[in-house]
Parts: structure tokens; C-alpha cells; sequence
């Protein structure tokens, strides 16, 4: 058994500057990055987003490019900072009906500015692992599974339809985990 240390730094925004997740020290790097969003009450932070890339600034413009044309959901950011899981938008892959892409279209006009204040309330943290893919894979779906399945209360904002993935074996190591600031959810230890 081998123990896997990550380490999140951030957070790391969608915008431009020093913590650009664009222009960062780490954007080429590959590894585990988790969306959170900042709670208003206390300040905390809740996952709303577990992924793994190989690039993290390559990954975030798919990202940018999905959440700006409606691909993804959106999210009401208001309600998220305040612990409620509300879709202004489901996005289109979630809806593959005929009239989808006609409903996306009419969406567009009237949620723009949401898509905008969505994009800005995201807040990115990364943790550099240069391991090979199926073992990335295998992290990002241990830490979401952890996070649904050890801390109900705190995967409010972390949609059920988010697809993740484990070996069928945890009993790899640990993932020992630290992080630049507290994440609501993600304890030190998560058996892999």
C-alpha cells in the first residue's frame, strides 16, 4: 500500500490576474481540482465540482467553453452561497430531447448575466499528481465518493449526476490531503 499525498492550493479563479487559472504557476501541471463555492454565512467552502486533467488551465477553457454555452448547468449563486443546490439551467447535456438546443438558445438571452456571476462565484483549488490517467481518474472519484457517501451535509452543491469512478479495490494507500484553506467535505485521509 502506498500513501498519495495532495496538496490544494488555491483558490484559483476563472478570471484574469496571479490566481488565474489560467495564468498561474500550475496551469500546465497535471492533476485533481475541485470547483467550491464560498458559503455567505460563515465563510466556509463546499465542493461543487471534483475533476482530474492533465493540464489545469487547458481544462478549465473546456470548461469555460461548456459553462458559456449552456452545456453545463447554471447554477443559482445566491442560493448556492447559502447552501441550496438550485439550477437556473440544466444545461444541455442533461436534456437530449429534440426541442433542447432551441430552449438552450431562448436560455441564453435571459440567464447571460447569471452565466457571468456563476463563472465568478467558482472558486478553484488544484493539487499537482503526475500519476498516470487511470489512477487520476481513480483519486477524483474516491474524494467525490467519499464526499457523498461520508458527509451528506456538505454535498449540497455537489449534483448527483455528477459521474464518478472507482476501482472496484480501495485498498490502494491513502490519499492524505491538505489544502491552502479549509473545503467542507474532504477529510485528510481517504482510503484509494
Amino acid at each position: 500500500m502506498k500513501d498519495i499525498q495532495l496538496n490544494f492550493l488555491g483558490p484559483f479563479t476563472f478570471t484574469t490576474g496571479d490566481a488565474s487559472v489560467f495564468e498561474c504557476a500550475v496551469a500546465l501541471c497535471p492533476g485533481i481540482y475541485l470547483w467550491t463555492i464560498k458559503q455567505s454565512i460563515d465563510g466556509s467552502r463546499l465542493v461543487h465540482y471534483v475533476g482530474e486533467t492533465t493540464s489545469l488551465g487547458d481544462r478549465h477553457r473546456q470548461h469555460l467553453t461548456s459553462i458559456l454555452g449552456l452545456d453545463y448547468g447554471i447554477f443559482d449563486v445566491d442560493k448556492a452561497r447559502h447552501g441550496v443546490c438550485e439550477l437556473l439551467w440544466k444545461g444541455l447535456w442533461r436534456d437530449k430531447s429534440p426541442s433542447a438546443p432551441s430552449n438552450q438558445i431562448a436560455a441564453y438571452e435571459t440567464i447571460h448575466s447569471q452565466v457571468l456571476r456563476y463563472i465568478a462565484a467558482i472558486d478553484i483549488f488544484f493539487a499537482e499528481f503526475h500519476g498516470e490517467k487511470q489512477l487520476r481518474r481513480h483519486i477524483e472519484g474516491c474524494i467525490g465518493w467519499n464526499l457523498r457517501n461520508n458527509h451528506p451535509d456538505c454535498k449540497i452543491l455537489y449534483p448527483d449526476d455528477n459521474q464518478i469512478g472507482t476501482w472496484p479495490d480501495k485498498n490502494s494507500g491513502v490519499l492524505r490531503i491538505t489544502s491552502s484553506e479549509p473545503i467542507r467535505g474532504i477529510d485528510p485521509d481517504i482510503p484509494y
